[in-house]
């Protein structure tokens, strides 16, 4: 399989496409694109657009188009950093699908892909474990038990591969322990005991007996059985515990009566230590070796770690169209080894396949592949991440003492109701360096959103040259002075040095038409 163009970004050549630099010197093209750029990647290697984007502190969204063809979504986490939280998503109950949006949207995660497989057009739970925040929100099937696990380190996040199992038991009023195969689970093992608590859900449990032939269930509410029935419920009370056992399970329930004293308990084990874990179907990669089997192209979803445990990606694969066949297991987990990954896994995919990101100046996250099914699927999870990063923000006007500078050949105007403030700079365009200029104090170097503010008109420019000073160099993007006035118009994300100097400037050089406007900018720490 050829290089994805990820792995060919540090050694092929970046061509801007549709923001080229102005003619001098001072305008140079940056080193590091703004956030959503798009660059051709000029190589053998078959790939297409590779469109990168800093979402927080830390994280970053790679679009791409590689060999095959395939359309893939990457995001790439720097687990080190202490302001990047990872997350595990769910409706709020496990038996329950919803889109992931939604998911991500409900804690406030900056993005995230979709998680394990699960038992679809039935209870929706999922099959293999969900950790959340170091607590066991549905425990793992048999055969369900390898997971994409996150610990605590310092002040950041490690990650790895990880096997974890289900110890939980029924004490009964003897003393004798049972053992509990399941929990939260969407089916019960035969002859086996599913412990379910109000994490649950309003799932009748009737759908988790499997064909059983016997069924008994007890309710436990401060470690006393309260109720017993043949008849699986559904939501289970705050405070209170469900065992369901199913034929074998169900007779050593049996002889319950409510008012015994009854303890139910339940841990993971394995993985000690973590605090975020999720499952898949398949390790494709373990220490650096592809484990994956054969199996036919489709979607994939998959997590990947680094050997040290420090950066983590998490890979959507579009699938089953013209313009994104989807790739095999064997495929994907040479993917994954292309991007660093020294173990990856598996998780659920075909119309689960799902990435979604809150971009740069967005309030919400939103999908950023294609599922296959035409629109997002409701799924029982996923994970992602949540950012701590205070976001420092300060706005520079055309009127801001000793913050603007521009020469005598820009007026001033108050003539549209759109400007920001009082008033505006205006200036005929001409092929000559003669640029306003907003003076900011960064606190510190970091990715930053830089957004400007402009009223729009048919008679001002339409290719007005905005230029950032960012740790590269000079980087241009152009904008449309006649569209979209009268709001936050986000030119990227760009990495800039600490210090007081002037950061975002305002060309005249352009062969638009119409007057070049300077109002407002506004710098956010991304």
């Amino acid at each position: 399989m050829r290089r994805p163009a990820v792995a060919v970004l540090l050694s092929a050549l970046l061509t801007l496409t549709g923001a080229g630099a102005l003619p001098t010197p001072a305008l140079a093209t940056a080193a590091r694109p703004p956030a959503t750029s798009a660059y051709t990647i000029a190589s053998a290697t078959g790939a297409g657009t590779l469109a990168v984007t800093s979402l927080a502190p830390g994280l970053t969204l790679t679009s791409t188009s590689i060999s095959g063809p395939n359309q893939v979504n990457i995001l790439t986490a720097d687990l080190a950093e202490p302001t990047l939280k990872p997350r595990y998503l769910n409706p709020g109950t496990v038996g329950a699908t919803a889109a992931l949006t939604t998911q991500a949207n409900r804690v406030g995660a900056i993005a995230a892909v979709n998680g394990d497989f699960f038992d679809i057009g039935a209870t929706g739970a999922p099959r293999g474990i969900g950790l959340d925040n170091g607590t066991l929100v549905n425990g793992p099937a048999s055969g369900w038990n390898a997971v994409a696990a996150l610990y605590p380190a310092g002040g950041g996040t490690r990650g790895g591969l990880a096997e974890i199992f289900l110890d939980a038991t029924v004490t009964l009023p003897g003393g004798a322990r049972l053992t509990a195969t399941n929990l939260n689970s969407p089916n019960i093992a035969a002859n086996g005991i599913g412990v379910y608590n109000p994490l649950w859900g309003d799932q009748p449990r009737s759908q988790v007996l499997d064909g059983a032939t016997r069924s008994r269930e007890i309710e436990v509410t401060a470690g006393r059985v309260t109720k017993v029935s043949t008849a699986p419920g559904g939501k289970v009370a705050n405070g209170t515990v469900a065992v369901l056992g199913v034929n074998t399970g169900a007779d050593a329930l049996a002889g319950l009566v409510v008012g015994d004293s009854v303890a139910v308990g339940h841990a993971p084990r394995g993985g000690d230590g973590a605090q975020v874990a999720i499952g898949g179907n398949l390790v494709l990669v373990k220490d650096g070796a592809v484990t994956a089997v054969a199996h036919p192209k489709n979607p994939r979803t998959a997590v990947g770690f680094s050997a040290d445990g420090l950066k983590m990606w998490l890979v959507v694969v579009d699938g089953r169209t013209t313009a994104s066949v989807g790739m095999t297991y064997v495929e994907l987990a040479n993917y994954m080894k292309s991007l660093g990954a020294d173990d990856a896994i598996n998780l659920d995919g075909g119309g689960s396949s799902t990435l979604v990101a809150r971009m740069p100046g967005a309030t919400s996250v939103s999908v950023r592949n294609t599922p296959s099914d035409g629109a997002q699927r409701p799924v029982p999870n996923g994970i992602g991440f949540v950012s701590t990063a205070q976001a420092w923000s300060a706005i520079v006007d055309n009127t801001t003492a000793g913050r603007f500078s521009a020469s005598a050949n820009w007026g001033t105007s108050t003539y549209s109701g759109q400007r920001y403030g009082a008033d505006y700079r205006f200036a005929d365009p001409v092929l000559a360096s003669d640029s306003a200029w907003y003076k900011v104090n960064i606190p510190q170097a970091a990715d930053y959103e830089v957004s400007v503010w402009y009223p729009a008109n048919a008679g001002y420019n339409d290719s007005t040259p905005y230029i950032v000073a960012t740790t590269g160099g000079n980087q241009t993007v152009r904008v449309n002075q006649r569209v979209n006035g009268g709001q936050w118009v986000s030119l990227g994300v760009f990495p800039l040095a600490a210090g007081d100097a002037n950061v975002v400037g305002v060309s005249r050089w352009t062969a638009g038409t119409g007057y070049v406007i300077a109002d407002a900018v506004r710098i956010t720490r991304a």
